[in-house]
């Protein structure tokens, strides 16, 4: 038969696990194994100077390229064109 280590190992209870994206987002989830055991129970975001204006921008690109990409399917012809045509 096997025995019992002799110093039980604590598994810590409380801690933090902090995540940093490409982004420059830097978000810290918070732990508390005794208050909740499925998940953190807090979650904070910090987000880099002038991330709103970044986000903003890349939006906007985002918008025109697919204006952009929609208006150039029709000046090609290859857009889905109806069949039944009532004028």
């Amino acid at each position: 038969m096997g025995r019992w280590p002799e110093k039980l190992i604590d598994k810590p209870t409380k801690f933090e696990i902090i995540y940093k994206d490409d982004d420059g987002v830097e978000s810290t989830w918070k732990y508390d194994l005794k208050k909740f055991l499925n998940g953190p129970i807090e979650v904070s975001n910090k987000f880099p100077a002038g991330y709103d204006k970044m986000m903003k921008k890349k939006m906007k690109e985002a918008k025109l390229e697919k204006k952009k990409s929609t208006i150039e399917l029709a000046m090609e012809g290859k857009l889905n064109k109806s069949k039944n045509k009532f004028f």
